[in-house]
């Protein structure tokens, strides 16, 4: 399997930074927008490096709120107690998740320091101006603007100007509010970043300015940043931790016992890491919902699959990843979701990982069941083959789960 490691890992966190960011089919581009205002107000003012640490700090900087109810934007937009309280932790986990990821434990620096205010009345660590790193500075300006842009849609120059004003020598020093100042008032800038047609071209421009992450060539950068966005992906929903990593483990195994080749094996095990991150824009109120789901709630988490595709379209370099994961939902009579494959016509990683998502889902805690044994998740499995099913992977597989101590 031939993949430029390099591309690879920037285009999956471009991607997961996209997923992040919607919420019930709306796209937000909080992450996206935070990364563009802070590398405009950090150039001529960091080197090339630190110009990338400090992108890749503002496209990452609120996944340690994945977790939250709702999208991160609305505790933010409101400002009070409440909010405040809730989002006291999220940078830590944050920084904590991507100091994981290949090639940013600088950006994870930023990303701790990234709600910390010159005035120390910031948190989590209420640090003054000169313990606060730059580039956090630079992202907690950025995160400033576009929390206005997002709370006041049609808010222009003079009255955007005005607020940022409020908190300047307290939230952030004048020369960054100066220095956002020359970037907003920029020919069109407000309109580009304002505007969610426009967005992604300017995204792709400034992307394409700072550049790529560079990752070691020894190392498996790709697998282990799949198994980071796996975490992310489960954060989303209390109930379904650990569960793209046991899908994953347990494809791994199947691939093995039906003796299938390496590379085969790699993309099984990759998709089985991410089958799930279409979920992440679902509302938790769905997800956590201690009762059966209505129809038109269902119908919603069956979008996930379609999501998940639609996400990973933005990896082209593992569209073969994609089509397994995408597809872990479809039956193998041609009544499963979302296109209504049928048989061979299902990618085979992706029949396997059918198998593994349905009995890591059977054997786990659920908020409206308790979960089975792994012989009693087995009978089940056996009863819908050729249904559900591949009936020949079934075979193959169920001794290998008959025997697993959960």
């Amino acid at each position: 399997m031939k993949i430029d490691p390099n591309k690879t890992i920037n285009e999956l966190l471009v991607a997961l930074s996209y997923a992040i960011d919607i919420e019930n089919n709306k796209k937000i581009f909080h992450a996206w927008k935070v990364a563009i205002l802070s590398a405009k107000i950090a150039e001529n003012a960091a080197g090339p490096q630190k110009l990338k640490d400090i992108f890749y700090g503002g496209l990452l900087h609120d996944v340690g709120g994945v977790e939250f109810s709702h999208h991160i934007i609305h505790y933010l937009k409101r400002q009070d107690k409440a909010s405040r309280n809730l989002l006291l932790s999220h940078p830590i986990v944050g920084a904590q998740l991507v100091s994981n990821l290949p090639q940013m434990t600088n950006a994870a620096k930023l990303i701790l320091d990234h709600h910390e205010w010159i005035n120390g009345s910031g948190y989590p660590r209420s640090k003054t101006q000169k313990f606060i790193p730059f580039g956090s500075q630079v992202i907690r300006m950025a995160d400033a603007i576009d929390i206005l842009l997002q709370k006041w849609r049609s808010i222009n120059f003079s009255e955007l100007k005005k607020r940022l004003s409020l908190n300047t020598n307290k939230e952030h020093t004048k020369i960054l509010f100066r220095r956002a100042l020359d970037i907003l008032k920029r020919s069109s800038f407000l309109k580009k970043i304002s505007d969610h047609a426009l967005l992604p071209g300017l995204f792709e421009e400034v992307r394409n300015g700072i550049g790529p992450l560079k990752v070691p060539a020894k190392i498996d950068a790709i697998g282990s940043t799949l198994e980071i966005i796996s975490q992310i992906i489960d954060m989303k929903h209390p109930y379904t931790s650990g569960h793209s990593l046991r899908v994953s483990r347990y494809a791994i195994a199947c691939a093995l016992a039906m003796n299938l080749g390496h590379d085969e094996i790699t993309e099984i095990k990759w998709a089985g890491l991410i089958h799930d991150i279409g979920k992440l824009s679902v509302s938790r109120r769905i997800l956590d919902k201690p009762t059966p789901l209505t129809h038109k709630e269902f119908e919603i988490i069956k979008q996930h699959p379609y999501l998940t595709r639609k996400i990973m379209d933005m990896t082209p370099s593992l569209q073969d990843i994609t089509s397994v994961a995408a597809n872990h939902h479809e039956f193998y009579d041609g009544t499963g979701y979302p296109l209504g494959l049928k048989g061979n016509e299902i990618p085979r990683g992706a029949r396997i990982l059918s198998i593994c998502d349905a009995f890591d889902a059977m054997t786990s805690n659920r908020p409206y069941r308790n979960p089975l044994t792994p012989q009693q998740a087995c009978r089940e499995i056996e009863k819908h083959a050729g249904t559900q099913f591949d009936a020949e992977i079934v075979k193959q597989t169920l001794p290998l789960f008959r025997n697993l101590a959960l």
